[in-house]
Parts: C-alpha cells; structure tokens; sequence
C-alpha cells in the first residue's frame, strides 16, 4: 500500500506538469504572452519538483541496494519526514529489508542445524568444493585421519594423513571405495561413499565414510558357522553309517570281548561281511568326493579378462543346450540390447557359471507341466558394467531357501553336492562382479550377474 502512495504521487506530479505544459501551449497560441509565461515558470517548477524526486529516489534505491549486496541489513530509511511519497518509499524498503533479515536469520539457523547435525552424525562425513577444498568435515572423520576434531586448520588432513586425502579427492560422486586405514597401529576397512550436491551456484561432493570391519568380521564368522553346521551334518551323515556297519561286523566275529572261533564262521556271515565292506567303501568314496568337492570351491584359478563377441557366445549356448532344452520341451528366449557387442571378463569362468544356472532352471522347470521358459537378458546398466539375467517360471524359491542358497554345500537336490551355486559366487566376485536371486510367485526366478 505504501509503494502505491508513492508511485500515486509521482503520477500526479507528472499528470501536473503535463497540463501546465499544454496551458501554456494553448496561451501562446492564443496570444496570452503573460499567462503563458506564468504556465511555464509553473512547469519548469514542477519538473524541477520531479527531478529531485526522481534523484531521491534512485540515490535512497540505489543504497539500499549497494547494503543489500554489501550483506549488511542494518541500514535503516527515515520515515518522519513530511513528505509523504518519500516517507511511503522509505517505509516500504525498511519492511523489505527486514524481510530480507528474516530471510538471513533462517538461513544462519539452517546452517547451523545442518552442521551440528553433520557434526553429531555417528558416521564420517565430509564436504569438498570444486577445488577438493575441505569445506565441512565431522569428528568422526577426524578420529578416523588421525587428526584434532578442535582443529580449525582445513588443510591439516593433507598434512597429517595424505592418503586419506587422496580417497577422498579420487572418488567420483556415485562411487563406493574401500580403504585399508592403519592408524596407530589399529587397522580399519574403512567404506567411502560419495553423492553431488549442488549448493548455491557450485557443485561439492559429500563423502561417507564408515567403519565396515566389525560388520564384515561379524558375516563372515556367521558365513564359517554356517560352514561348519552342513560340513559337520555332511560328514556325521557319512560317518553314521560307516560306524553302525563295522559295530555289526565287530559283533558277527567276536563272542564277549574275545573272537570268534574259525569253525563259527558261515557263508552267511561271510556275504554280510562283504555287503558291510562295499558299503563301508561307497560311503568313504562319498566323503573323498565330497572333500574334492571342497578344494574345487576354494581353488578357483585366476580369471584371465578378455573381450569377447555376446552374439558368439550366445550362439554357442544355444548349440549347448538345443537337445536338452528340446527333450523336455522348453523355450529359450534371448534378449540383447542392441548397444551391447562385447563383454570383457573370462569367458570360461562366466561360462561356467551360466551354464549352471541354466541346469538350475532346467531342474526347477521340470516341476510345472507346461508353458516352460527360460529368458536370457543381457544389458549395459549407467556404469558401463554388463548385466545379465537369467530368469524361468518354474516354481518360486522359498524365503527361507534363499537365505540359504548361496551357502556352500546347503543342497533341497536329493542328488546335489551343494557346491554349484556357492562356486558362482565365488567366481562372480573372482570377476569384481555379483551374483543375485530375486524369486516370487509373480516373477518366477530370476538370477542377475553383474559384470
């Protein structure tokens, strides 16, 4: 409302001025010489009135800006002044820059919430500028570098531990680095991760970082338990027997605690004793397969990375399994996209590992009568790294299998070492890639490698 007054008052000065000028127009024309002297001696009143507005008001517009661009909000504009469109104009900018106080207020608060936020985070955080300035960093961070969190000296992460720097101004955004940090002699696996963010008119990096030993220290000893509990059910179920037969035979050829005598010795006894011995070696030749299956899942040669052609590939997985698939009457669909030509990995490891997932999907698919398929999907994903899927619509894996499946030697097959899936993983992460199981009712299953 006040801006109004003040824009109604420079109008009617200028509606004023313009009716003077044209008075004193129609006086000369007229000859009224006098009259039309005393119009523009009143006009030139009235644009001298609106000049030195206008130069008040630019001058007072023009400082409010300069302190607006300046950061300093305490300027303050007269408004006991008797003149009414000056003191509507000063009013109007005094509201605004309290405005623009308030503005700034909340700012700082917001500032100051985030930092204390970052600050009290339970893991590292850091903020790096265009120029891999520190601009922002967290105590924990600190603990984790080796350096005082009451430092106010940014660079005394450089100076005090560089190779920690170093991960830090390496990583790209969207990118996941772990780093081996010895720090006083305690070790950390420690796991970066960093995101863009856009502050202001400037990109910076937020970098995470977190202690990851104790969580891995605590899988993996889950992983051995696991181990243990179906190495040890495995060989107690081949040793169960073994012991019950030769507590058997013990008892056909001992009376008491002394042996039996030659002459109590029949054919009977003889063919049983034999049965027990063949049965005795069957389930030894059991447990040295089972050891060898062992020694195949830690000894996995070095992968050897090379590019090859995907149409090649596929062709001769088609060959591979064109009668089988035939024989039992399922589909095998391949689907490609169109920008994916090569794959650089060994071809032999990754073979390996498709070629049992799709034995898998071949046995799962023997469960349902008909509409049999298997799709194969191979695609590129944003980081340039190769995705494939193998998916059927067999029967859906149970929750509590999937927890399992990946476990070396656990097998639901009546017939399975238990090795063929643990293998591949094992293989997979040889590769610097992944293995994963997605499997419901809705979507079949579907196992995805990451290469």
């Amino acid at each position: 409302m006040k801006s109004k007054s003040y824009a109604s008052t420079l109008i009617t000065w200028l509606l004023f001025a313009v009716f003077v000028n044209i008075g004193a127009g129609f006086s000369i024309g007229k000859g009224m010489y006098t009259v039309a002297i005393l119009f523009l001696v009143v006009g030139i009143v009235c644009a001298v009135q609106l000049i030195v507005k206008f130069r008040q008001t630019n001058r007072s517009i023009s400082f409010f800006f300069d302190s607006i661009r300046n950061d300093d909000t305490t300027v303050n504009f007269p408004v006991n002044i008797e003149d009414k469109s000056f003191k509507a104009l000063n009013h109007s900018m005094n509201e605004l820059n309290k405005h623009i106080q308030q503005i700034k207020l909340e700012n700082e608060y917001k500032e100051k919430y985030y930092r204390a936020l970052i600050q009290q985070a339970s893991i590292g955080l850091v903020v790096l500028n265009e120029q891999d300035e520190i601009e922002l960093i967290n105590e924990v961070i600190c603990r984790y570098a080796g350096i005082s969190p009451a430092s106010t000296n940014m660079n005394l992460l450089k100076i005090k531990n560089e190779e920690f720097y170093k991960v830090l101004i390496r990583i790209e955004a969207g990118e996941s680095v772990t780093f081996r940090n010895n720090l006083s002699g305690s070790v950390q696996l420690l796991l970066f991760r960093a995101t863009a963010i856009k502050s202001s008119d400037k990109m910076v990096k937020l970098i995470s970082v977190q202690d990851i030993r104790q969580e891995l220290d605590e899988k993996e000893l889950e992983s051995y338990q696991k181990l243990i509990n179906i190495l040890t059910h495995e060989i107690m179920n081949s040793l169960a027997p073994m012991i019950s037969v030769s507590k058997t035979l013990v008892n056909f050829y001992t009376a008491g605690d002394a042996p039996v005598k030659m002459d109590a010795v029949n054919d009977s006894m003889i063919a049983t004793t034999v049965q027990g011995l063949k049965l005795i070696e069957e389930q030894g030749n059991g447990l040295v397969n089972f050891v060898n299956s062992y020694r195949r899942l830690t000894k996995i040669p070095e992968p050897v990375f090379q590019r090859f052609a995907v149409d090649d590939w596929l062709e001769q997985l088609t060959i591979l399994f064109a009668e089988r698939l035939r024989s039992v009457h399922i589909e095998l669909e391949i689907d490609v996209e169109k920008t994916l030509a090569e794959i650089f990995a060994d071809k032999n490891l990754i073979n390996q590992v498709v070629v049992n997932l799709i034995n898998n999907a071949i046995d799962a698919l023997l469960q349902i009568e008909d509409q049999r398929k298997i799709l194969i999907e191979l695609s590129e994903n944003r980081d340039n790294r190769v995705i494939i899927k193998i998916s059927n619509n067999g029967p859906a894996i149970p929750a509590e299998i999937q927890e399992k499946i990946f476990i070396p030697f656990y097998t639901t097959k009546e017939n399975g070492s238990g090795i063929g899936l643990s293998l591949s993983r094992q293989i997979m992460r040889s590769l610097k890639g992944s293995i994963s199981l997605v499997s419901n009712e809705q979507d079949g299953t579907v196992f995805t490698l990451e290469i």
